[in-house]
């Protein structure tokens, strides 16, 4: 059935990228607008088509598709009117960008494996919230947490928490209804813990940004889920080009891809279980990477958020 869902997903992207010459513009843009687009490359890099502009949402950001491929889900606000990230909205679309749709205010969009419900962040008051995937039915799971990612597995949801002070990493096991921290106390390097972390394919394993709290610079690392003693290794560490708060873990396990504020911005990509540097994703845009990056479920393809004028 999987194998099935993902075949469609498949049949669908090559048929938008063929059939609208990898550009969807849902926006009526006169001239140049400084705004922020959605594009999609292979995972290697190359020549990145425009995939979607999301209508007057200028500011948009965590992309996520739903596990079947039928859905695309994301953050947005509308700064050419003056909107901050405290009017950030959740926007959920078709796969190939139509038929897009605001279902009420939020940030971080994750969907539940089964694709009918989505864990968000809740900005105020502050917490992590699961809703239907139509925006109803809301259910706060965790005051104070923020990035809320839903595993692979379907039974956990990581999302960062500040206790006393001290950055760490929940786990709310939805089974169970019991939460617990990924460090130990004082375990924890990082001064703060950031949004949008990504599980691994398995769900034992999660990618993370983090401020470190010894000297100010930001580590890429991946965590196990069980503990930092059962698996723990920093990837990318910088003071001059910090990675973006945004991670794509591809289907296979192999890859991860984020971006980092290097000059100029760029996408890097690493494999978890190796000891290398991640190395440069070459891609062609109008524009500067700017965070938000995810992986289509099949792994063909690689959707990321671009800043620019077109």
């Amino acid at each position: 059935m999987r194998q099935l869902a993902l075949a469609c997903f498949y049949s669908m992207t090559c048929l938008l990228l063929q059939g609208l010459n990898g550009s969807r513009v849902t926006a009526d843009e006169k001239g140049k607008v400084d705004r922020t687009r959605f594009y999609m490359a292979a995972p290697v890099g190359g020549n990145a088509k425009l995939f979607l502009v999301p209508a007057d949402y200028h500011n948009v950001g965590s992309p996520t598709f739903s596990s079947d491929g039928q859905k695309l889900a994301f953050d947005g606000w509308k700064s050419q009117n003056g909107e901050s990230f405290s009017d950030v909205q959740i926007l959920v679309a078709n796969a190939d960008g139509s038929d897009l749709k605001v279902i009420g205010p939020g940030a971080m969009p994750s969907w539940s494996p089964g694709g009918k419900r989505i864990a968000f962040s809740q900005p105020s008051p502050q917490g992590v919230v699961i809703m239907n995937a139509d925006g109803s039915l809301h259910k706060m799971i965790a005051e104070g947490g923020w990035g809320a990612q839903w595993s692979p597995d379907g039974r956990k949801i990581a999302y960062s928490i500040n206790d006393a002070g001290k950055a760490n990493i929940q786990i709310y096991d939805l089974i169970e209804e019991t939460n617990r921290k990924v460090f130990s106390d004082g375990e924890c390097p990082y001064a703060s813990l950031y949004w949008n972390m990504k599980w691994s394919p398995d769900s034992n394993w999660l990618c993370f940004k983090g401020l470190k709290a010894s000297d100010g610079s930001h580590d890429v690392a991946t965590v196990n889920v069980a503990g930092k003693q059962e698996g723990f290794k920093v990837h990318y560490n910088s003071k001059t080009a910090p990675p973006f708060a945004d991670f794509a873990w591809h289907p296979q396990g192999e890859a991860i891809i984020f971006g980092a504020a290097a000059k100029p911005p760029t996408l890097f990509k690493f494999n978890p279980a190796e000891d290398k540097a991640p190395e440069p994703v070459t891609t062609k845009v109008k524009g500067n990477v700017n965070g938000g990056v995810c992986f289509t479920p099949d792994g063909q393809h690689l959707l990321f958020t671009v800043r620019g004028e077109e």
